[in-house]
């Protein structure tokens, strides 16, 4: 009997309870917080990279790492002594040194926990690493100056595989993942040379103009579009035919140095610093067969800028383009802004912000001095100008085209924690922007 007494008190308090909790589950609801889940899309992680020599004989260099979206310094590498380019792959960096060495690593993993960088020694006789590019197999070409070869890195690897031999005094490389060949300039020899990226199989080279000093690929990997410094032109090239199909000619005296791509327009940017002009070059009608004519690119506006232009960036979603108004020395080119901006010769401190609908400049922004290099994020939200005598780092939101913040460039030595401790530890001269992936 006082068993079951006890079974039927445990049966009501649990009736209870159960009531007690149902009718006060609106009241303590309030009080259940949920745990955050991970966040972000991790695919859209995106980094400006700054590469930066140091003014300190034989000190190295370093690879100053902005996140995109924070805006914020996530990373500095070191680089080897007296670093001259930037080459990226579809997940790595490559830094071409001038001590013969390339710094290599995984682009958006620059932390210390992270493997730590890879140098690769150049073979022996093999110096003036200068410019280079990533083929559709993601191996590594790299032009050495002052020699007639190309060192080829096979597919994201760390070592050198073999050596090709190109023209002469070879300065730059045109490639991307559309197309089997990547093209070689031959800044001595006025040439463009192209190498099977399947076999490394070189073919005949391709005359061009005077000096060329730069070139890019279309986005399809069908047209190569290749910048004569000396002769004021853009030589057009058709990769299935290895031929120039078209010679666009600049203004008088513009002595362009560099060139963008996009592909949203399929418009070719060029800067030309001797005329203070950006050229619009439009290759979206390319058509050989055309009848009664044949459809080739054409120079449909030079656009006068509020000074001389180093660099020249576009946003992917076609809208604007940005140039860099360094000011730099008559000549200055990607082999000696280096040497320019070590100088201070480059004396501009501003940002030109091109509308490309109307094909003028609608504002100019002002940033630090030496403005001499400059790239736009892939999501088409930021523009990075690089201010070598500022030696620092210039973030432009494109939502309103304006400057939102200013990161200096690394100090001389990265072991100098606090700037107040060891003034005499000046910043290094960054020279050189490019936006990861």
């Amino acid at each position: 009997m006082i068993s079951m007494e006890k079974t039927l008190r445990l049966i009501c308090l649990a009736a209870l309870i159960i009531a007690l909790a149902t009718g006060c589950n609106d009241t303590l609801r309030q009080f259940i917080v949920p745990l955050p889940q991970p966040g972000g899309d991790t695919s859209r992680l995106s980094h400006a990279i700054v590469l930066s020599t140091n003014p300190v004989a034989g000190a190295n260099g370093s690879d100053l790492h902005i996140d995109v979206s924070g805006d914020s310094v996530v990373g500095v590498v070191n680089t080897g002594p007296n670093p001259q380019f930037m080459v990226k792959s579809s997940n790595r960096v490559y830094i071409l040194n001038g001590d013969n060495t390339i710094t290599s690593y995984i682009a958006l993993l620059p932390l210390s926990t992270t493997p730590p960088p890879q140098i690769t020694t150049q073979p022996s006789g093999v110096s003036g690493a200068i410019g280079g590019g990533a083929s559709s197999t993601n191996s590594i070409y790299i032009t050495n100056s002052g020699t007639a070869n190309a060192s080829v890195i096979a597919s994201n690897g760390t070592a050198i595989t073999s050596l090709v031999g190109v023209g002469l005094n070879p300065v730059a490389v045109a490639a991307n993942a559309s197309n089997s060949k990547i093209y070689v300039v031959n800044n001595g020899s006025n040439s463009v040379t192209p190498i099977s990226t399947l076999d490394n199989t070189v073919f005949p080279d391709i005359p061009v103009g005077t000096a060329p000093i730069w070139a890019v690929m279309s986005t399809d990997g069908v047209h190569v579009f290749v910048v004569n410094q000396g002769s004021n032109s853009v030589s057009v090239i058709d990769t299935l035919l290895d031929v120039v199909i078209q010679t666009v000619h600049l203004p008088a005296g513009a002595s362009p140095n560099y060139a963008v791509y996009n592909s949203k327009l399929q418009r070719l940017y060029v800067s030309d610093p001797g005329t203070n002009m950006i050229s619009v070059i439009d290759a979206s009608r390319i058509d050989l067969a055309a009848v009664p004519q044949q459809l080739l690119p054409t120079d449909i506006a030079d656009i006068p800028v509020s000074g001389s232009p180093t660099s020249v960036a576009a946003l992917d979603d076609g809208t604007r383009v940005y140039a860099a108004l360094g000011n730099c020395p008559a000549g200055t080119n990607q082999t000696t802004i280096i040497a320019a901006a070590t100088a201070g010769g480059c004396t501009g401190n501003s940002v030109s912000v091109i509308d490309v609908a109307s094909l003028r400049e609608r504002k100019v922004l002002t940033v630090g001095s030496g403005t001499v290099s400059i790239d736009a994020a892939g999501d088409s939200s930021r523009v990075y100008a690089v201010n070598s005598n500022d030696r620092s780092v210039s973030v432009i939101k494109t939502v309103s085209d304006t400057v939102t913040s200013t990161i200096p460039a690394p100090q001389q030595s990265l072991g100098c924690v606090n700037p107040a401790a060891c003034p005499q530890n000046a910043a290094q001269i960054p020279f050189l922007v490019r936006v990861f992936p």
